[in-house]
């Protein structure tokens, strides 16, 4: 077998689409589900093993040493771990204080997308809104105007399949920026190393910073908890206006609001896609630029600030472009991963021991080469500390909420 359904049939997929998207047969199909995002499944009496979609699956993981073929973008850019090459670090946030104010952490997305658009950088922009037809599922669009991109502002916590995308974009010239998670750029640059096409089309990537996404049933648990049916749901938002905001249900007859990050408690964290866990890539490392809450002290009561990564000439460019829509603040490394202390202990001490416990229990495990992912006697603590709660609140999700 050379297609996917092994990767996804072994707990390795990401959620991510590149396979439906590059798929030439349309034979790997993603279908929606509400209980764990995505469910893979290729049809293999028209798929012709060309091997494409599992040459561009993050999956099974992916080379992050020196010799790594995407650190060419870089041009020999400074590497650390945890925090990728960098070319220039920054805080900043949009100088249009209606921008900054509706965005989740300074409006500096939505102003680098509509300004890529406004210069010529690109003709449209791959990004994630909420489906209208059904608010609790997350829904790659294509943007061609500064509307639309403000359409899709906020974060989303809730998988979303983007690179599926990939096709259109295969079909419909033109340049392209894609906006994504770290796993939807890496399973991109897999796709481009393998397509001229998505090289000349996809001229830049914008990577925004995780630490885990969840199961669509996790905003359902979320609505539920606050007295609402999901079905009745009619709009969700996960963050803003203001920072850090908070979350919107919205119903024909209510709108209900929490805090940003009271709802994030111990049952909404434990709906996460299981892959997740075992992804070491916080910052979207593969991107030309990467963005994400400045999350210091120094920047509280602020109306949001954003780290902006830049790792490659495309990303400089960019900057230098949308200039006048920023304001910006030199920052150091030091400063950076500091700002992503929670995420990095779960993308470093509790990852290094999820990975462990797979290994251990012989289930398939992703390859990073150039990544120190050994787990000490801590992080084997800590991942099965995270693997039994995670077990101990899905359970009590399922006893309180059950269907």
């Amino acid at each position: 077998m050379t297609n996917v359904q092994r990767v996804y049939d072994d707990g390795l997929c990401m959620q991510c689409g590149t396979c439906e998207g590059i798929c030439p047969t349309g034979s790997a199909a993603l279908t929606w589900d509400l209980r764990v995002g995505y469910r893979l499944r290729v049809d293999e009496q028209t798929c012709t093993d060309c091997g494409r979609c599992h040459d561009a699956c993050p999956g099974p993981g992916l080379d992050f040493s020196a010799s790594a073929w995407w650190r060419e973008r870089n041009e020999g850019a400074p590497f650390e771990d945890f925090l990728g090459p960098w070319r220039r670090l920054w805080f900043g946030w949009a100088s249009d204080p209606e921008v900054r104010h509706a965005g989740a952490s300074g409006g500096v997305a939505t102003a680098l997308m509509q300004s890529a658009l406004e210069t010529g950088l690109v003709d449209a922009v791959a990004a994630v809104r909420m489906s209208a037809s059904n608010p609790l599922e997350a829904e790659a669009v294509i943007c061609r105007s500064a509307a639309a991109v403000a359409s899709c502002r906020g974060s989303k916590y809730n998988v979303v399949a983007i690179n599926t995308v990939l096709r259109r974009i295969l079909d419909e010239p033109g340049r392209y920026a894609l906006v994504g998670l770290p796993c939807h750029i890496q399973g991109l640059r897999l796709a481009q190393l393998h397509s001229r096409r998505l090289r000349e089309r996809v001229t830049l990537a914008m990577g925004v910073f995780c630490g885990l996404t969840n199961e669509p049933h996790a905003t359902a648990v979320l609505a539920r908890q606050a007295g609402l049916d999901p079905a009745s749901v009619r709009e969700v938002s996960y963050r803003g206006p203001g920072w850090p905001g908070g979350m919107r249900l919205v119903t024909d007859r209510v709108t209900r609001w929490r805090d940003y990050p009271d709802y994030i408690d111990r049952r909404f964290t434990a709906l996460t896609p299981p892959r997740c866990r075992i992804c070491p890539d916080a910052l979207a490392e593969l991107a030309d630029v990467s963005v994400g809450d400045a999350w210091l002290d120094r920047f509280e009561g602020s109306d949001g600030v954003s780290d902006i990564i830049v790792r490659t000439p495309a990303g400089e460019r960019l900057l230098d472009e949308a200039a006048a829509s920023l304001v910006l603040e030199s920052a150091t490394p030091a400063e950076m991963v500091a700002s992503q202390a929670d995420t990095y202990g779960v993308k470093r001490g509790a990852c290094r021991g999820r990975l462990w416990l797979r290994s251990l229990a012989q289930q398939p495990v992703p390859d990073y080469p150039g990544l120190a992912l050994s787990a000490s006697a801590g992080d084997r603590v800590r991942g099965a500390a995270d693997a039994a709660q995670e077990r101990l609140f899905r359970f009590l999700v399922d006893r309180r909420f059950p269907g």
